[in-house]
């Protein structure tokens, strides 16, 4: 069941200490975890006085977790994260989670577009934990860091080896703390949609210049891209990698404008 569900269960007690640790947990923090699994970091949330709300995909773990734990403070959830409705979770809340590789990336973009939280503690594969918190110019770097970019602050706490996890996976994972925005780093009168079309045309082939890729992609003259990007203070060379967030946003406007 575990192999199938792509679930790696923390067995590192360091490691988990590590995460509660992150996520600031007090005497009744509300807390949503998704995939408690056996519950190395629910119970330590538990002991420290949280509030958890615990939502599990693995019917046969949903309904031994409370068994073991015995701890009037858990709810659990049986269900598939990626299909709940999240109006019924507590809220404000923090997040807490050990993400299945196979479906962090979906799961955390859910979360984004959901306001009830201020912090998200998540745990990733490590080559998808380190594109969260990367730089423009590096290789990490691309949609998903501006996704993240565009709601909250990321910061990248813990390298945690394959060898926490019982089964083993092949990979390493790594955690990242989520600070959420109170709005999105967009100017005023420019809409994600538009952002978005922006940002996955630019992306679409690395290697080639955003502006040759965004006159075919927007249908526009290549010069009028070329002055919307020295209007936003980028070369009309630059491919995207190298384009901040900031730069992309006043792209985006400029574009928007001359269309």
């Amino acid at each position: 069941m575990g192999a199938r569900l792509d679930q790696h269960f923390l067995a590192d007690p360091a490691a988990a200490d590590a995460i509660v640790g992150a996520a600031g947990i007090r005497p009744g923090t509300t807390v949503v975890e998704i995939g408690p699994g056996r519950g190395v970091l629910t119970q330590r949330m538990l002991f420290l006085g949280a509030k958890v709300t615990a939502v599990e995909i693995d019917s046969r773990l949903a309904h031994s977790l409370p068994d073991r734990l015995k701890d009037a403070s858990l709810s659990m959830v049986c269900a598939d994260f990626l299909r709940l409705d999240l109006a019924s979770l507590p809220s404000p809340c923090t997040i807490v989670s050990n993400l299945p590789y196979a479906v962090g990336t979906p799961i955390m973009l859910k979360l984004l577009e959901w306001p009830a939280w201020e912090t998200a503690v998540l745990m990733f594969q490590k080559e998808v934990a380190l594109r969260l918190v990367s730089e423009p110019g590096t290789r990490d770097y691309g949609t998903l860091t501006l996704a993240v970019q565009l709601r909250a602050d990321a910061e990248y706490m813990i390298d945690v080896p394959a060898e926490a996890f019982r089964p083993m996976p092949k990979v390493d994972s790594g955690v990242v703390r989520l600070t959420r925005l109170k709005a999105p780093r967009l100017p005023e009168g420019l809409t994600e949609g538009e952002f978005n079309r922006v940002i996955h045309s630019a992306f679409s082939q690395r290697r080639k210049m955003a502006a040759k890729l965004l006159a075919s992609a927007l249908n526009l003259p290549r010069p009028t891209v070329d002055a919307a990007f020295s209007t936003s203070g980028i070369e009309p060379t630059a491919r995207a990698e190298t384009i901040s967030l900031a730069q992309f946003a006043a792209l985006t406007r400029a574009l928007k404008a001359a269309a």
